[in-house]
């Protein structure tokens, strides 16, 4: 006697069905999504508004109250989903492999310099690191929110690495990731800040050679402290 074999059509029935409607919200919400992208790249922050997004996506403004409950929200999605802050493995590497350095003064030159890189190759952040000074709107809030997170998310990291042996290295890494921030916003408009250089990468390799005589000078205090 023959096994029965599955028709074409019980092999589609197994399948999973995607819903139209669901899908068609995930197609929008991406154009939306990028759309916001796409106008703070070109204009900035001040070009957001609810309309501009829905016209630059293609869809009724409708759809981003109904989706996101106004602009607020789509803000919160975009920092959600954008890389526009960077991430853990920017700067620790992809198996944590600069946090295992033996020169722990040098595996935190080397993180706060993947920093500075990483943020001087994204002008979107730059420009909402520059805007939040002035201004406080939804997408500066949840860029805050994104950058706390990823802030404990790396002092986690390097102080199980013990790159942070102290809560005054801590603050000490702080400040020198504010400084980063300021002095790359002002890069994009200014060549030389303090008599310091702040727009090539020969600039900012003279800052990371300045950070490092800092943190060895740290962490020898700190071993004869203890």
């Amino acid at each position: 006697m023959k096994r029965p074999t599955k028709t074409a059509t019980s092999e589609a029935d197994e399948e999973p069905r995607v819903d139209g409607r669901h899908l068609r919200r995930l197609r929008t919400e991406q154009r939306l999504v990028s759309a916001v992208g796409e106008l703070l790249r070109e204009s900035g922050v001040a070009a957001l508004g609810v309309n501009a997004v829905a016209e630059r996506a293609g869809v009724e403004k409708v759809l981003v109250y109904r989706y996101y409950g106004g602009l607020d929200g789509l803000m919160e999605a975009y920092a959600d989903v954008s890389d526009f802050w960077p991430t853990l493995e920017e700067l620790v590497g992809k198996k944590g492999e600069v946090l295992r350095d033996p020169d722990k003064a040098r595996a935190g030159t080397r993180v706060l310099a993947n920093y500075a890189a990483a943020l001087r190759k994204r002008p979107v952040t730059l420009d909402l690191l520059a805007w939040e000074c002035a201004h406080r709107n939804a997408l500066t809030v949840a860029l805050e929110k994104v950058r706390e997170e990823r802030s404990t998310e790396l002092a986690e990291a390097l102080t199980a690495a013990g790159v942070i042996p102290s809560e005054a290295a801590a603050t000490i890494g702080t400040l020198f990731a504010a400084a980063i921030n300021y002095l790359a916003v002002r890069g994009r408009e200014l060549s030389v800040f303090g008599g310091v250089g702040v727009r090539t990468s020969k600039d900012w390799a003279r800052i990371e050679e300045a950070i490092y005589v800092a943190l060895r000078a740290l962490a020898r205090d700190t071993a004869h402290a203890d």
